[in-house]
């Protein structure tokens, strides 16, 4: 074998470790040249020692899954501060992760309502109030059980505060989620979307039904045809006359005085603005997205997730984390929000591995910090099923996700 045969069958060399962390070789796994890496260290310290090492305003998202501090006691870890300790704790490592933020990067922290006070006292007291971007409600279960005898309301939620570093640079992408049921408000068929607008013809879609199916459409009916055909399908909204340009503004005007007429203004990089006797017409079409290859009809995400279910993720990731466990259809919603494919995601509180399963099956790159000795038997475990393939828990499926990359370990 000629020498330099011999240097290109070497493996590519493991990239250092960052200044002030020692690479635990044992304990990575994958690809040598991955940049993805598990902190094992207390993680104030670790996120200070990150932002000493270059990654200062590295991360698109920052995510904490703190202690709630609920009085109880774990195998993993104790749950249990008052509440003085436990907001100075916090407020540290909230502005420690500050620094690592991106400029344009979203903080995400998830809570229960037994700190969601203090905690976002804690979050404007670092950010300030002017970069509160929203305050979501998690529906993790419902009132049955045991929590349906307590007195009062049953909690059934957590919340995640989401926070800009800078609400003028922030950049969030829009997502949204499938709607229950039907919307009424499309009853109208138009028979020639194609034409141009002024030779629009509208009939009710229910008519238009029956003459297809000859007979009476049920509610199912009306439904999947009105899916199956969104193209054709509208409906009349008034807008709001205030809230538009003044070019909008003269082309309701007008529509108003000639209310047989459709009139479309051009509008460069948004939709066409399409009135008739002074209301917009909007498409089904445009509520409709693919999911599963079936279309389906969708919405904008509110700050209200009651859709993403708590139970039966005990196996996911052949982690088992009781009680602390969030599902990775959670976590997938925050990336997806928060960040694009190769963007750093950071979980200080990594816990069983959740978040960086996710980013992984997702194309970040991530950083997840913990200092208990689950790290060894949840989280590692975890993250070299997703490196192999091996892992078809969770969202590997949504993704495609067959294996690949690598991460390291870092004391």
């Amino acid at each position: 074998m000629a020498f330099t045969d011999s240097i290109d069958a070497l493996p590519p060399p493991r990239p250092a470790a960052p200044a002030g962390f020692t690479r635990d070789a044992a304990r990575g796994h994958g690809d040598p040249r991955a940049e993805s890496a598990v902190v094992h260290g207390e993680n104030l310290e670790a996120m200070r020692r990150l932002a000493r090492a270059g990654f200062a305003g590295r991360f698109r998202c920052v995510y904490f899954d703190p202690p709630f501090n609920s009085g109880r006691h774990f195998a993993e870890y104790a749950d249990a501060l008052d509440p003085e300790s436990w907001r100075a704790m916090m407020v540290d490592r909230i502005a420690a992760a500050r620094s690592l933020l991106a400029d344009d990067g979203s903080f995400v922290v998830e809570i229960d309502d037994t700190e969601l006070g203090p905690l976002l006292v804690a979050m404007d007291s670092v950010f300030g109030r002017a970069q509160r971007v929203s305050t979501i409600t998690v529906v993790r279960s419902a009132a049955t059980g045991h929590k349906a005898i307590n007195r009062g309301p049953v909690n059934v939620a957590d919340y995640l505060l989401v926070y800009a570093k800078d609400r003028a640079r922030w950049r969030c992408n829009p997502l949204v989620r499938e709607r229950d049921g039907y919307d009424p408000a499309y009853t109208t068929w138009l028979a020639n979307p194609a034409d141009p607008p002024e030779r629009w013809a509208f009939v009710p879609l229910k008519k238009h039904l029956r003459a297809s199916l000859g007979r009476a459409p049920s509610g199912d009916d009306f439904a999947r045809f009105a899916i199956a055909n969104a193209a054709h399908v509208v409906r009349f909204a008034q807008p709001r006359y205030e809230a538009v340009s003044r070019e909008a503004r003269a082309t309701i005007d007008r529509s108003r005085r000639e209310p047989d007429r459709v009139l479309c203004l051009e509008r460069p990089g948004r939709k066409p603005f399409i009135v008739r006797g002074g209301n917009r017409v909007l498409f089904l079409a445009h509520k409709v997205a693919e999911r599963d290859g079936r279309p389906t009809l969708v919405e904008p995400l509110t700050n209200v997730w009651d859709d993403i279910g708590f139970q039966g993720i005990a196996r996911e990731g052949g982690a088992r984390f009781v009680r602390s466990k969030k599902p990775e259809r959670l976590m997938a919603r925050i990336v997806a929000m928060t960040t694009d494919p190769g963007d750093w995601v950071l979980d200080a509180f990594l816990g069983s591995g959740t978040t960086a399963a996710v980013a992984h099956k997702m194309s970040r790159r991530w950083i997840g910090i913990e200092r208990g000795a689950h790290v060894d038997t949840l989280a590692l475990p975890r993250l070299v099923a997703v490196v192999d393939g091996s892992d078809a828990t969770g969202v590997s499926r949504a993704f495609a996700w067959k294996g690949g990359g690598g991460f390291h370990v870092w004391t």
